[in-house]
């Protein structure tokens, strides 16, 4: 409460220019409150909205922001929510000649999104005035389909180590020595729930990360444990590994990397060009 008490002073102060980490292009819902949308699609540092709701008579209602920016909050401590003007359009009936001159836009309120912590991109707070009535609330993505099987193929790629949990946290490396080649493969794990990222780190030595693969919005998630070996001997699994941010398709893939070895946490990245 204390963490929206803040974000409320903040809000509607003015955009800068930045964007939402990870990018938050999709559908987002509250599943206790199905009918409610939201939709948003993000490009560079700029993000469109359109809120999909009934109004007071039960008839839905659509409302559209655009060019919606980052508003700093003020406190290092605080992630930036981004927001921008609200409008109500109207224009031509669907079914007939569609005349451009028709349609206005009338600004009704404002809107303004953040991801709530810890959630790491899983949750927004989403916080909007219309016509002077205002609504907050938290929303999850909302997801239509799985997109391990896009994810399976063999890239060229690597695994970027590139902050430590304290200076007294011993290096890590499970990337190949200069000069060789990075080859990763994605496929299914032992279990049908399960996914598996494997790749050599030199001659004769195979890493890889196992886990159970979950799937909201765009967005996937590997939670696991990770483990390197000469080819032929059982991978040790006391490395605590979840790849997040997880997306993929016909060109290659991309994830956010945490691992945890005793007391040490690690974080980095993981991605690769799909090759053919």
């Amino acid at each position: 409460m204390r963490w929206l008490a803040c974000l409320g002073t903040t809000l509607f102060a003015g955009f800068g220019h930045a964007a939402l980490t990870p990018d938050p292009t999709g559908l987002w819902f509250d599943p206790a409150e199905s009918g409610w949308g939201l939709t948003l699609a993000q490009q560079g540092d700029t993000a469109f909205a359109v809120l999909f709701v009934y109004d007071s008579a039960g008839k839905p209602e659509w409302f559209v922001a655009d060019k919606m920016r980052t508003s700093p909050t003020g406190l290092p401590l605080l992630p930036s929510p981004i927001g921008g003007t609200l409008y109500r359009t109207s224009g031509p009936w669907f079914g007939g000649v569609f005349d451009p001159h028709a349609v206005s836009a009338v600004p009704v309120g404002t809107i303004e999104v953040i991801y709530t912590p810890p959630s790491g991109g899983s949750e927004l707070f989403v916080g909007y005035t219309i016509d002077g009535v205002q609504v907050s609330k938290t929303v999850q993505r909302q997801t239509w389909g799985d997109n391990a099987q896009n994810l399976a193929g063999r890239y060229s790629g690597g695994l970027v180590i590139t902050t430590a949990a304290t200076a007294a946290c011993p290096g890590v490396n499970f990337t190949p020595p200069s000069g060789v080649p990075f080859g990763i493969s994605i496929a299914s794990g032992p279990l049908a729930s399960e996914l598996r990222l494997t790749w050599g780190t030199g001659i004769d030595t195979l890493c890889s990360i196992d886990g159970t693969y979950t799937q909201q919005g765009q967005l996937a998630a590997v939670s696991g444990t990770l483990g390197c070996a000469p080819i032929g001997f059982t991978l040790p699994r006391d490395i605590s590994a979840q790849v997040t941010q997880l997306v993929g398709n016909a060109n290659g893939f991309s994830g956010a990397v945490t691992l945890q070895q005793g007391s040490c946490t690690y974080s980095g990245h993981i991605g690769g060009v799909r090759l053919p």
